[in-house]
């Protein structure tokens, strides 16, 4: 709190009641964004700029929460609301502050609250019918804190746009069945219930059906398109296998870039594209015939070399293995 604003700011919000509703267990503190008001401090009224924000919300509940610690420790009393800012009777207790958004009426800083009988009283009663929070402000119009005496029920608003404390007034049964043929209407054209159905039982079920079947069929759907998905992942990597890129028989390696297709195909096709092709692999096709597995043919290799050996003791490998490709030429291609 600066020097140029020290004592408490009272600012009644515009909160006109509606006819019909219920006792609120929440109200709208303060309006969300920027504020010229007129306001009381000391007795006196002033014109202050009040910026409501999440920020605030934190403020007041940082301390509200503080003060409620101390008062159950009994170092503080409890804070409350009162009634004109006589800082007498309880007209509620408040609970918990939060910002529930930018909307001018269901959103700014909130204050859950627990009603006195009096509040009770006064509010069901229209005795009181606006609310006027107190709090201490920065020089940039930042709320900084409020006082023990958080706020009271007045009749005068300096705010004017404010939520009102009662949600809702008496349904206004000539303007909703419009609303409804409008939403039944709907509902035929999108096929989700049949054009005789006018009863709400027979549309309530006949929707539900409908729903039931469409998410079967997007069920479906979505199956169809994870084995297509599937499908176009093995090809890729049995074209990959084809090109010499990876090895046949290896089905960690063809399982992780089925995988990896699937999450994504355009970068795992560019990252297939990159592997070296193995010439040895390049040259066979898996298939039927198990000669031209490649690991048979290392096999095969490995055997005319031994027995190329045995026949030349003394030959040094060169020497070995050019003479087993020149009887065997098929093996070392």
């Amino acid at each position: 709190m600066t020097a140029a604003i020290a004592a408490p700011l009272h600012a009644a919000f515009s909160n006109a009641l509606a006819e019909g509703s219920a006792l609120p267990t929440d109200i709208q503190y303060m309006p969300p964004g920027r504020h010229r008001i007129r306001a009381s401090q000391s007795g006196k009224p002033v014109s202050v700029e009040v910026a409501v924000s999440a920020a605030t919300a934190a403020v007041l509940q940082t301390f509200l929460a503080a003060k409620m610690t101390a008062a159950a420790e009994g170092r503080e009393d409890r804070p409350f609301f009162d009634f004109n800012h006589e800082d007498r009777e309880a007209s509620a207790w408040p609970t918990e502050f939060y910002w529930a958004g930018d909307d001018p009426q269901t959103g700014g800083v909130r204050a859950r609250l627990e009603w006195s009988d009096a509040g009770k009283r006064a509010v069901e009663g229209r005795t009181f019918r606006r609310f006027s929070p107190t709090f201490h402000l920065d020089a940039s119009g930042h709320v900084t804190g409020s006082e023990i005496n958080m706020g009271g029920l007045v009749n005068r608003a300096a705010f004017k746009r404010i939520a009102p404390l009662f949600a809702a007034a008496p349904v206004d049964t000539a303007h909703e069945q419009p609303l409804m043929q409008t939403l039944i209407s709907t509902l035929r054209s999108l096929s989700l219930v049949e054009a005789s159905a006018t009863e709400e039982a027979d549309l309530v079920s006949q929707v539900s059906r409908s729903v039931s079947a469409l998410k079967s069929q997007v069920s479906d759907l979505q199956a169809s398109i994870a084995t297509q998905a599937r499908q176009r992942a093995e090809s890729l990597v049995d074209a990959a296998v084809h090109a010499g890129r990876l090895p046949a028989k290896d089905t960690d390696a063809r399982g992780f870039w089925v995988d990896a297709l699937i999450r994504d195909e355009a970068k795992a096709v560019k990252a297939l594209d990159a592997l070296a092709v193995n010439p040895v692999l390049a040259r066979l096709t898996p298939g039927g015939d198990p000669a031209a597995d490649p690991s048979h043919l290392i096999t095969r290799q490995e055997q005319k070399l031994a027995a190329v050996r045995a026949a030349n003791p003394g030959a040094d490998f060169p020497s070995i293995y050019a003479k087993a490709k020149a009887e065997s030429p098929e093996l070392f291609r």
